[in-house]
């Protein structure tokens, strides 16, 4: 969907948009309501009710005189009741008081809205090179599915150690084939092997014995939950399920980025315009990769490469 957050608080409505785009939604971000009056009518508006000025609940009547009013989330620090009545008659989804849960936030803007899962599959044959394939394949999958890095990292070394155990007891001559199935929904990362060989060789013992099972038992900890069901001659099926659901903190001191693959511009320009502005460079959490991508943003382009494009043209 469209979100529309207009606000005050930079930090917060970063946070928000953060949250948001992680789960595909298309993000923009106004200062005021002044500004959020000129941009396209979203699905969804997210605003604080009593800013100074125009005010959210003023923007929201706006939209309803035009007909096309969006579903509407308030945030307010300290609502007041006949804010609460005017948001309730101009037809506002929700009014939450801040400080709030982001989880709650994101139930807010998604209720009534289906999320279908979606599906990777795929079959690969049995070989030393089809465990690293598996993980690169899984890890693309999650990625593009806006699973989170750390969730990631859990399912693609869990799903390693799975295929590794596949590739030492479920087919000895080296020979056959196994199939991953995954899917993602809003709170875990599904994920299924399944292998048509003559099953692990400790067998339907295994799930209660994972404590010495090796790489299982690594696997069994890298999950919230793995389930194995083996039958000699039969092949075996293992089905694990990981949290997906991003934690995002923001807090008087700091916003946690590290859950971020990259930045969209909207976010590169606002933790630029933060730092540029207010010097505050620990302020933001951030990965080894995201802290290079900004402190070339920082930097800016090198001049002695541009003297040599120059000198080229």
């Amino acid at each position: 969907m469209q979100v529309l957050i207009v606000g005050e608080e930079r930090e917060v409505n970063m946070a928000i948009a953060n949250a948001l785009e992680s789960r595909g939604h298309e993000v923009l971000v106004a200062a005021d309501a002044y500004f959020a009056r000129i941009l396209p009518r979203p699905d969804v508006l997210i605003a604080d009710p009593e800013m100074p000025g125009l005010s959210g609940l003023d923007l929201l009547e706006e939209y309803n005189e035009t007909g096309r009013a969006p579903r509407t989330v308030f945030l307010s620090s300290h609502p007041s009741l006949e804010s609460c009545r005017r948001a309730l008659r101009l037809g506002a989804s929700e009014f939450l008081s801040k400080p709030f849960r982001l989880a709650d936030l994101v139930r807010a803007v998604e209720l009534g809205v289906a999320k279908p899962a979606a599906i990777f599959e795929q079959t690969y044959s049995i070989s030393p090179t089809s465990i690293e394939d598996c993980m690169l394949d899984l890890a693309a999958f999650g990625l593009r599915r806006r699973v989170g890095p750390t969730c990631r990292a859990r399912a693609c070394s869990a799903i390693g150690e799975v295929v590794s155990n596949v590739l030492e007891h479920a087919s000895p001559n080296g020979e056959g084939l196994f199939h991953v199935t995954a899917s993602v929904d809003s709170r875990e990362f599904h994920v299924t092997v399944r292998d048509e060989g003559v099953g692990m060789e400790t067998g339907d013992v295994a799930v209660h014995t994972m404590s010495t099972g090796g790489g299982l038992s690594r696997a069994l900890a890298l999950s919230e939950n793995l389930d194995l069901r083996s039958t000699p001659g039969a092949g075996t099926t293992v089905q694990m399920s990981f949290g997906a659901t991003r934690v995002d903190y923001v807090g008087p001191d700091q916003v946690d980025l590290t859950e971020l693959d990259f930045f969209t511009p909207q976010i590169a320009q606002q933790i630029i315009s933060t730092l540029e502005l207010d010097g505050s460079e620990k302020f933001f959490q951030l990965s080894p990769s995201l802290a290079v991508v900004i402190g070339r943003l920082l930097a800016g382009p090198d001049p002695a490469r541009i003297a040599a494009q120059a000198l080229r043209s």
